[in-house]
């Protein structure tokens, strides 16, 4: 891989950190406003572990803090997969002849 492309990752991977640990601290902080149960019942929404017919019971309630956590999950999730993709791209150069 050239230089250019390295440093491309390299960056790329610190700008992924740092969304990640603010992705982090955002989900923390909205935990605090919503509470345990209704934090159980979105999870399980955003897992899919809920019939249809309760999963759509449940978008019917949804408020804005509802909205945003799932969103930071969704956040959470394309970043930790990207951060991944990145090092195995690294990980690969590494062990190039």
């Amino acid at each position: 891989m050239e230089n250019a492309d390295l440093e491309f990752i390299y960056e790329m991977v610190d700008q992924l950190d740092a969304t990640i640990h603010k992705l982090t601290m955002d989900e923390k902080n909205i935990r605090s406003k919503i509470g345990g149960d209704r934090i159980e019942e979105l999870r399980e929404y955003w897992q899919q572990e809920l019939s249809d017919e309760d999963a759509e019971e449940l978008k019917t309630t949804f408020d804005h803090w509802d909205r945003t956590i799932i969103s930071t999950w969704a956040h959470l999730l394309r970043a930790h997969k990207t951060r991944a993709q990145a090092g195995q791209a690294l990980m690969k150069d590494s062990n190039a002849p």
